[in-house]
């Protein structure tokens, strides 16, 4: 069909997945109303990713969506926990019914509630599937002009901009788009990352795995005894089970093998059942097969994130395995990041130059989780559950031999996990002069530039974080009289938001920054520190 339509949109992103279509939501809270073009008809059929850690649910929670999200993923709320057997039912039998309600994150367990108090939100459980519904309907009453069953098939940029070829899969209709920036949030197999010929580095394929998403009934089995993931160790049939509703759905992770010549075709129906029934040691359980999907578990990431006016988030810039469940949660946060980054560019608020920030920060983060997850995977790409708990709360060292080496601190105990929650306790480079003081030992985070601001209440029913003041949008939180930063902010047209620290929330505020009088924190959009000091540094430059 010959071009029916041309269209300019400030920015275009391909790809209509949780990544994307987060993108879309944090651009439209920036003010700006991207296009977005899906190939798919709708939303994932497939569970995919269960679950968003704490990082993640702080952005949901900015969003205003934190419990509609927790609210979707609920049935599978209380399934925590790693199992090993040659079959689930073996696995289930010792284990007895928890006592004391359910657990929803691990962060809620007796014993971490110095984790629990570093953030307003708690990670959640919902499957991929049950989540992007959420999103795109967000997105759509928001604004963003989402276009599904439309494929980008072609792509330039220059100096200009970019300029796209979208085709409606379902009319054949085409439309020539230009943009003024591209998010590829297309994938692993990222069409946009392999025409602009970008290269994956890291260990590669691990293994292959078909995923079959199954109906059976196990309400009762795992009733007060939910768990995440059930480790088939059955050498012919070796796989894990991973619950998805607690009750009739799940999922089936069956190594196959095709370096030996296997492909998905020699597992038919029948042969899938049987190797179910094994696995699940019930062989009268009724047994629906609603999809399978053949996958490789990798571990990539590109070198850099950017080409030119061109993004990549999420799997199209870094593959991991499952394990440690930072796929999702990664591409979600890249895309908080770089959404504020181009929504100032385009307002004219900062130069383009800007955007090369967004490589430099997210791109050792994408390594970090892809190159985690591959070291939690064994030699035949089962979970090494081991590795998952190395490192336990300090309280488990009360018998800490007295000729062994010093002690851990609680907090450096609890590194590891910190990772696995999604405490978000990196820091990102910082280009400009800043009070910058000693980090205590007994805190994570301290207000100090290029890290996340620490969370306090801003009222006594903890309604209201310190995280949630900032909203996404510049924020300058000054402990003192606050008449020459007003009279500073006066003279840019950026809006900075100006937050006075007194009464109950200052004592707060200085004992978890540090800030004394006169100092103040300059707060970004995402809730990282970019600037800390005092009015006798050049504080108009600084905001320049």
């Amino acid at each position: 069909m010959e071009t029916t339509a041309k269209l300019h949109v400030p920015v275009l992103i391909a790809g209509g997945g949780i990544t994307g279509l987060t993108a879309a939501l944090f651009l439209l809270q920036q003010g700006i109303r991207p296009l977005l073009a899906e190939r798919h008809p709708g939303t994932s059929i497939h569970p995919r990713a269960r679950g968003f850690d704490i990082r993640t649910m702080e952005l949901f929670r900015e969003l205003g969506l934190s419990e509609a999200i927790r609210e979707a993923g609920k049935a599978l709320g209380p399934a925590w926990g790693i199992l090993r057997a040659e079959t689930l039912a073996a696995a289930m039998a010792p284990v007895k019914p928890r006592e004391g309600g359910k657990i929803t994150y691990p962060s809620q367990l007796k014993g971490l509630e110095h984790l629990a108090a570093m953030s307003p939100e708690t990670g959640a459980r919902c499957t991929q599937d049950l989540a992007e519904p959420v999103l795109r309907a967000a997105a759509e009453e928001r604004g963003a002009d989402l276009r599904f069953s439309t494929e980008m098939t072609g792509f330039s940029q220059d100096h200009h901009g970019i300029t796209a070829t979208l085709k409606n899969r379902e009319t054949g209709e085409i439309t020539t788009i230009t943009a003024d920036y591209l998010i590829a949030a297309d994938g692993a197999n990222s069409p946009v990352r392999k025409q602009l010929n970008l290269p994956l580095t890291g260990p590669g394929v691990l293994a292959h795995f078909l995923n079959i998403y199954f109906e059976a009934d196990m309400a009762d089995l795992v009733r007060d005894r939910e768990f995440s993931i059930c480790i088939i160790d059955k050498p012919e049939i070796l796989g894990f089970v991973s619950s998805i509703n607690n009750s009739n759905r799940w999922v089936y992770q069956l190594r196959y093998h095709p370096s030996a010549g296997e492909q998905p075709a020699d597992y038919p129906e029948a042969r899938l059942l049987g190797i179910l029934h094994s696995a699940l040691g019930i062989p009268d359980l009724p047994v629906k097969i609603l999809n399978v999907l053949p996958w490789e578990m990798t571990a990539r990431v590109t070198d850099t994130m950017q080409s030119g006016r061109i993004f990549l988030i999420g799997d199209a810039a870094h593959i991991m395995t499952p394990y440690g469940g930072k796929g999702a949660n990664t591409g979600i946060q890249d895309a908080q990041n770089i959404a504020w980054k181009m929504a100032a560019v385009l307002k004219g608020h900062a130069a383009p130059s800007l955007l090369n920030t967004f490589s430099t920060e997210r791109q050792p983060i994408g390594l970090a989780n892809s190159l985690r997850s591959a070291t939690l995977a064994d030699a035949q790409g089962m979970l090494k559950e081991e590795e998952i708990f190395r490192r336990q709360p300090a309280t488990q060292y009360q018998h800490w031999p007295s000729d062994h080496q010093e002690k851990p601190s609680e907090l450096e105990a609890t590194r590891h996990l910190r990772t696995l929650l999604g405490i978000p306790d990196y820091q990102y480079p910082v280009n400009i002069t800043s009070i910058t003081p000693e980090l205590p030992a007994s805190k994570v985070f301290y207000g100090i530039p290029g890290t996340r601001l620490p969370h306090l209440w801003m009222d006594e029913t903890h309604a209201t974080s310190v995280l949630d003041v900032v909203g996404g949008e510049f924020t300058l939180f000054v402990n003192g009289d606050t008449t020459p930063w007003k009279a500073a902010l006066a003279k840019h047209s950026i809006p900075v938001q100006l937050i006075p620290l007194t009464g109950n929330i200052l004592k707060q505020w200085e004992d978890n920054t540090g800030c004394l009088p006169g100092e103040a924190l300059l707060v970004r959009p995402d809730g990282f520190v970019a600037w800390r000091g005092t009015t006798d540094l050049p504080l108009e430059q600084i905001l320049r």
